[in-house]
């Protein structure tokens, strides 16, 4: 799963301002009772973060998950094999190796690449006498 800038920058940003919060309540709390903030604080609010962590993981895995049921429904079946061919060898495989894994030969393949990708659902690049296709979404 590829994580966005922009996704980066506001868990950074959230963390950030929980930080400058801990050190505001601490400020406040050592005013009040003389004393800093247990550690015990501390270390829930830390174990509370990782926790979200995962659960934020968890639903964007899910979400990736039906959005990709979601674009297979949409495809039409010749796309969907060579897409589904792509799933289950990462992502990515050449050009020859799906003409040989589907049976489609290839001059129609060579088409439904070209369609994929405009659709912006693969992207195709060089390699030596093939291409290697890559899954984007």
């Amino acid at each position: 799963m590829e994580v966005s800038s922009e996704k980066l920058v506001i868990g950074f940003v959230a963390i950030f301002l929980l930080g400058v919060m801990f050190a505001v309540v601490n400020g406040i709390y050592t005013e009040e009772v003389d004393q800093s903030l247990p550690l015990i604080m501390y270390a829930i609010s830390f174990v509370s973060i990782i926790i979200g962590g995962f659960v934020v993981m968890l639903f964007q895995w899910k979400i990736n998950k039906v959005q990709l049921e979601k674009v297979l429904k949409i495809l039409p079946e010749i796309q969907r094999k060579i897409v589904k061919v792509l799933i289950k060898n990462n992502n990515a495989l050449e050009q020859n190796r799906i003409v040989a894994l589907t049976g489609i030969n290839k001059v129609k393949i060579s088409r439904v690449l070209m369609e994929l990708e405009q659709r912006e659902v693969i992207k195709r690049t060089n390699l030596g006498n093939t291409k290697l296709i890559v899954l984007k979404i």
